[in-house]
């Protein structure tokens, strides 16, 4: 909604050639809001029309310095010098411009309606939240498998070992002695707790598909071809603390869905509409 204001600032803020500061750090006690502070022509900007803009700035960009309220107020100027340059071309006339002017005018009032009806309406509490992540704690689970593999260059080797794991072969044994996995080599094949997104999807695939001291078989990788043994399958829920913010996301968002339609439709049910599709053809 704000983008032209944000694209000009982006070129403004620093430049203030021909402009002329009264002062560069801001008074000490809070300004009447009705106090000039700057003059383009015969338009006055005022304290409080620089407070708005200066607020709408710190809502987007994050705080903005007393020493830099300056370039805020020039850009301020220079969008009043470009502005009073539009109407002296007679812009403010022109029909595609008018239509663009009454399209923003609309869409600011709705916006100021919605925040006022609907988002201002649609608050979640922590106790709210807490009830929701209490309910479905489920939903909330991170899902874990331990896993061992043995890996080697071709797949002939992969189904050689297989075999001797079938026959009865330790498994740690084989992968000390055979796997070319160094690091896991060392640890009889053992690759630790595995998480979803922690390796590539075939490998994560079969490691959560396997039971406990399960065998795959011979899978293919981007890295050889492996033989996993499967291991303990575990669950961990987050804190409650890790989540709420995501929960009372989707709570206020909820919210605002039913609050929004709520209040369209009784706005329906005042207002008098008529649809005529057929006209669309």
């Amino acid at each position: 909604m704000r983008q032209w204001v944000m694209i000009l600032a982006s070129l403004l803020v620093g430049v203030g050639g021909g402009i002329c500061a009264a002062a560069e750090a801001p008074p000490a006690a809070e300004p009447e809001a009705s106090r000039v502070v700057a003059r383009v022509n015969q338009v006055e900007i005022t304290y409080g029309q620089f407070r708005l803009r200066l607020e709408g700035f710190q809502q987007e960009r994050g705080p903005v310095p007393p020493e830099q309220w300056t370039n805020v107020l020039r850009g301020m100027v220079q969008e009043e010098i470009l502005l009073q340059g539009a109407a002296a071309e007679g812009l403010e006339t022109d029909p595609g411009v008018k239509a663009r002017l009454e399209q923003a005018r609309r869409q600011v009032l709705i916006e100021e309606l919605l925040k006022h009806k609907v988002i201002a309406v649609a608050r979640v509490t922590e106790e709210e939240a807490r009830k929701m992540y209490e309910e479905n704690k489920p939903l909330f689970g991170t899902e874990t498998v331990a896993a061992s593999h043995i890996m080697v260059k071709t797949q002939e080797e992969a189904e050689a070992i297989l075999q001797e794991l079938q026959a009865g072969k330790d498994f740690a044994e084989l992968a000390k002695a055979k796997s070319q996995d160094t690091a896991s080599a060392e640890k009889g094949g053992d690759l630790g707790s595995l998480g979803r997104g922690q390796t590539v999807p075939e490998f994560e695939e079969e490691a959560f598909r396997l039971k406990e001291g399960e065998l795959s078989a011979v899978i293919k990788t981007q890295y050889g071809y492996h033989v996993l043994k499967g291991g303990a399958h575990t669950t961990a829920i987050q804190p409650f603390e890790e989540v709420q913010d995501r929960i009372r996301q989707s709570l206020i968002q909820q919210k605002q869905r039913e609050t929004f339609k709520a209040f369209m439709a009784g706005l329906e049910q005042r207002a008098t509409a008529e649809v005529f599709e057929d006209r669309l053809r």
